[in-house]
Order: C-alpha cells, then structure tokens, then sequence
C-alpha cells in the first residue's frame, strides 16, 4: 500500500525584526527558494530510489556569508548560483532581518539559528569581514589550531553544532575535513513544533507503504479526520495538505503524487514559483488524513553539485576571497539534516560547514488524503517566506 515518499521539507518565513523592509525580506526568499528547487533537482539527478532531507536555508546562510568576502568573477558566479542576481538591495541587511524573525521568541514552538566563524591561529581575516559577519548575521568567532591539532578543532566545530541543533547533528566534519584549513564558516538551525491538531497515538496502525512497483514496507500511518486546508493541483498531478503547528505561523505541507509511481513526474515540474503559487490556492476541507510516522539523517558534500550549478571559480587556487583573507578558496561545504515527525509533531535540524584554505583545491469527507506513495512535505513559516527544509521520502522504513 506504501510506496514512495518524498519529502519536501520547507520552513517559508516571512517577516522581519529590522528595518529591512518585509517586501526585501520576501525578494530574498523568492532568491532562496528558487535556489532550494534548483538544488533540489541537482541533488536527485542520481538518486532515484533514496530519501533526501536537507536545508536549503541552512545552506544558503552559510554560502552568503561565504560570498559577503567573495570579490570579481568569484563574487558573479556565486551571486548567479544563489540567486542573488537580481537582487538591488543589501541581501545581507535582508538575511539580518529574515535570521531575527526566525530567532524571536515564538512560545509555541522552537525554531533557532546560529552562525560561527571559526579561524586558524596563524591565519587573520579582514576587519570589515569580522565586522560584516558579527553585524548582519550575529556570528561567533574563534580562534582554533587547524593545522597544529586539526582533531581538537574538529571536536570544537561538532560540539557547537550538537549544542545548537539540540544533539540531532553529531560528527559534521572529521580532522581530515579541517586539517591545514584557514577558515570554516558554520550555519546550525533546529525546529521542533507540536502539530495543531496531533494525531491520536491509538489511531495508528500497521500498513505497506509503496516503495516502488516490487516493493513494500510496513510502516506506522497516523490518522485523523478533520478541516485542512487541501487542494488537488491538475498542473502538478498531486494533492497537497497543510498540516499547521501550534502557533499558526509554521506548517507542513505535503505533497503527494496522485499516481502511486507519480514521484519522478511531480519533481519535474517543482519549481519555486509553482509551488508557492499551488499553495496560495488551498481551501479549508474536511479529510481523512494518513501519513507515515519517520525519521531519517542525511549527509552531503555539495561542491560537485555547486560547481555543476554553476558555482565553479570559488573552488579553485584562482578564487577570489579577498574580502575574507588573502589567497583563499572553498575546499568542502558539507551539510547534515535530521527529521523526525511522529503523532504530536515535527524535530528538525540541519548545519553548514564551508572550509576555505590556501593552496589547491581538495574534492464524507470531502477528500482522502491518504500519504501511501512517495510524496514531497515542506514546513512553512508564514511570516518570511524563506525555505528551510527539503527533502524526499521514499522509503519511511529507512533512517
């Protein structure tokens, strides 16, 4: 009965506790979000049959302080990557306003966000990047031994993203990630919420999820039958559900193909504008819901990717990072993500860690909504509209 489950996991936040307009706030996550689906598609290219999970926003964050020291022909391709291109406004003002909303006190439900910077003893990076990083993104800084005691300096990087991330990421990089490095630029993001209307742990039952056509796993569906906002898109060829956390500012949104071997078919046609636009036609209807209780942790190491997408001068001996130091290029972005959602609600969390060092590059009811295929989920902040999670679930039986 289950197959595929893809997972499109979302945070959309709009809003803003600065005096960057909102409108500006909006401009940069329409930038973030068509950079999230454009890396979307870069990262299931290969990956047909493997949940994917990860943080586009998370990324994002850690690639525009990156690119806040990124100078010429390094500073373009980066700016045409993250989507920044059209942007005529200070994005990192915009990211200050976006990062204060999301951190703000919310009550019912915990979203935070941090930034690090952490630097080599013998190396120095430029006041006005020090400057930049503190004010706009409220990041941290420290001096560690990278090259003298890469091991102590990768056990510094891990234990700040375990504590910032609630000890759902562990291990995001080894010694050998940042032995000789100069500098290592970190974002850490953590969610949990309660659902608003949680799910009755003694209405969950065992049943076959769908993996693929020859293949089915048992799983445990939570049900519940009640008002959602709902709508079945003829464009996408799917129906789309609004699951809200308490607090009504957060939701998750699930997008199930109506074709049970539908996936491949829907993720073609994802795209930023296509979903936001999907999203704003829903309607309040009474439904029959059923989704599959999961949990999964995703690693990545993003470079071939970025530099497929067209990010490719940053990773070689001839980018330009003068704005952060001398003669430094990206060696590794690594990402990690976690999810879990079960029937009172939604744990997520993700970091980024861009390496940069010197030398050569290293590499009756209305409707049933009923979740028994693969389909794409995302959590949406109301207020910012900025993508925080996406990823895919097709097998709810794998972590």
């Amino acid at each position: 009965m289950w197959n595929h489950l893809l997972l499109l996991g979302a945070v959309l936040l709009f809003g803003a506790v600065d005096v960057t307009s909102p409108n500006k706030v909006w401009k940069l996550a329409r930038a973030n979000g068509n950079f999230a689906f454009r890396l979307y598609s870069k990262i299931i290219e290969n990956e047909d049959r493997s949940n994917e999970f990860f943080s586009p926003f998370s990324i994002s964050t850690a690639l525009a302080m990156t690119y806040a020291g990124a100078r010429r022909k390094t500073a373009y391709e980066m700016r045409q990557v993250l989507r920044f291109r059209r942007l005529k406004f200070n994005i990192h003002a915009s990211f200050r306003a976006t990062l204060g909303s999301m951190n703000a006190s919310h009550g019912k439900y915990t979203l935070a966000l941090a930034n690090g910077v952490f630097v080599d003893t013998r190396y120095s990076i430029r006041p006005s990047f020090h400057r930049d990083l503190a004010k706009y993104y409220s990041a941290s800084f420290k001096l560690l031994e990278f090259d003298k005691n890469p091991k102590a300096s990768a056990d510094y990087i891990n234990r700040w993203v375990e504590n910032k991330t609630n000890d759902k990421i562990k291990n995001i990089v080894s010694p050998a990630d940042v032995a000789g490095a100069n500098v290592a630029l970190a974002n850490a993001i953590y969610f949990k919420g309660k659902w608003k209307f949680p799910f009755d742990l003694h209405q969950t039952v065992s049943v076959l999820f769908h993996v693929a056509s020859e293949q089915r796993t048992s799983v445990h569906m939570m049900t519940q039958t009640a008002r959602f906002n709902y709508k079945l898109n003829r464009r996408l060829h799917c129906q789309i559900l609004e699951l809200p956390y308490e607090g009504d500012r957060l939701a998750m949104y699930i997008l199930l193909p109506t074709k049970k071997d539908g996936l491949a078919a829907l993720e073609s046609k994802l795209t930023y504008r296509s979903v936001t636009s999907a999203l704003a036609r829903m309607r309040r209807r009474r439904l029959a819901v059923a989704i599959p209780r999961f949990e999964m942790t995703v690693g990545k190491r993003l470079p071939e990717l970025l530099i497929a997408m067209g990010m490719r001068l940053a990773f070689t001996g001839a980018a330009n990072f003068n704005g952060i130091g001398r003669r430094l290029h990206i060696s590794d972005v690594i990402h990690k993500a976690f999810i879990g959602v079960d029937e009172e609600g939604t744990e997520a969390a993700a970091a980024t860690v861009v390496v940069l060092r010197h030398g050569p590059q290293p590499r009756p009811l209305d409707q049933d909504f009923i979740a028994d295929h693969p389909f794409l989920f995302l959590i949406r902040d109301s207020k910012t509209k900025s993508i925080l999670f996406l990823g895919r679930l097709v097998n709810p039986a794998a972590k």
